[in-house]
C-alpha cells in the first residue's frame, strides 16, 4: 500500500532499497547507510519513516531525538520521484512526530547543493551562519 509509515525493523529488502535510492546521488553515503541503518533504527532508537510506492519505497527520512532537539541524518527520494512532494511529505511527517515528542528544534547538516538548500529553506529551515548546519524551531 502506498503512503508513509514508520519503520522499526529494517528488512534486507528495505535496506537494499534505501541503499539504491542513496547510491543514485551519494555513493559514499550509501555505503555508510548500508552498514549503520539497521543498528541505528533497531538498537539505538533512531526514527525512520518510509514513503512506499505501490511496489517499492520511493523515499525515506531518518533522524534521532536527543532531548528537546532532533537531528535529521538522511532524507532521500528516488531520483525519478524528486519534486513530486514525497520529500516534503516525509519531512512534515517527521516534524509532526517530533512535535509529539516535545522536540523544540530540528537540526541538519545539509548536503552542500543549491537544491538541498532551497528544499529546506522552502520548508522553514534556515542556515546557521556560514556553516552547513540548518535548523528549524518547532515552537513558533
Amino acid at each position: 500500500m502506498a503512503g508513509i509509515k514508520q519503520v522499526y525493523d529494517i528488512s534486507v529488502s528495505l535496506l537494499s532499497d534505501c541503499f539504491y535510492i542513496v547510491d543514485q546521488t551519494r555513493p559514499n553515503e550509501a555505503e555508510k547507510l548500508f552498514h549503520t541503518l539497521r543498528e541505528e533504527v533497531e538498537r539505538r532508537g533512531h526514527i525512520m519513516f518510509v514513503f512506499n510506492g505501490e511496489h517499492f519505497p520511493l523515499g525515506f527520512i531518518k533522524g534521532v531525538i536527543n532531548g528537546a532537539t532532533s537531528e535529521i541524518n538522511y532524507l532521500y527520494v528516488d531520483r525519478p520521484y524528486k519534486k513530486s512532494g514525497i520529500g516534503t511529505a516525509l519531512l512534515k511527517e517527521y516534524e509532526k512526530y517530533c512535535i509529539g515528542k516535545s522536540v523544540k528544534n530540528i537540526n541538519l547538516f545539509r548536503a552542500p547543493t543549491a537544491e538541498a538548500r532551497n528544499f529546506y529553506t522552502k520548508n522553514g529551515y534556515f542556515s546557521m551562519g556560514n556553516s552547513f548546519l540548518m535548523t528549524k524551531n518547532l515552537t513558533r
